[in-house]
């Protein structure tokens, strides 16, 4: 029985090794190449102490005018900014680094992105979530970027803009 352990385990090792590599067409980021190195960006968050340093202060001036004080979280890393109407927030985690199921996918962002609308009636407000791929202890992280104006005005585009100026400033 011993002898079959030996013979077997190693294969289900290397069967499984197989499972989990994936194969790439040549226009998809991956940590080695320069198109959007997500675990480069993991790496990055996996240091960063206070998520307000990479708030854009432009789109708080644009999206949240007369905002109060940011409000700063460790665990979750995260930056809220509201005023008395709408609200911007940038937050950290080591979620999954799977699709979201129902969500928009978006192509251009790091290891993956996806859009989901937190109003199914005017779906002015988004959530957007940005893979960003493995720290060097194999630990995922993600940037969450949630545009709540309650304007009726659709903030598809200033979340990917927040999002693309956050991984900017990642680098």
């Amino acid at each position: 029985m011993n002898r079959a352990l030996i013979v077997v385990l190693p294969a289900l090792v290397l069967s499984a090794c197989l499972r989990s590599s994936t194969t790439r067409s040549g226009n998809e980021p991956t940590s080695t190449n320069k198109t959007g190195s997500g675990s480069s960006y993991a790496v990055a968050v996996a240091k960063l102490t206070d998520a307000c340093t990479l708030m854009p202060t432009d789109y708080v001036q644009k999206l949240v005018p007369g905002a109060y004080a940011p409000t700063t979280e460790r665990y979750p890393l995260r930056c809220t900014v509201r005023n008395d109407k709408s609200a911007l927030e940038i937050t950290f985690d080591n979620g999954p680094d799977e699709p979201i199921k129902g969500a928009d996918s978006l192509a251009g962002l790091a290891k993956a992105a996806y859009l989901e609308r937190l109003d199914p009636v005017s779906k002015g407000d988004v959530y957007l979530t940005v893979i960003l791929g493995r720290d060097e202890k194999d630990f995922n992280h993600n940037l969450h970027v949630e545009v709540a104006g309650h304007d009726g005005k659709d903030h598809k585009d200033d979340a990917i803009a927040i999002a693309r100026d956050v991984l900017a400033h990642l680098k």
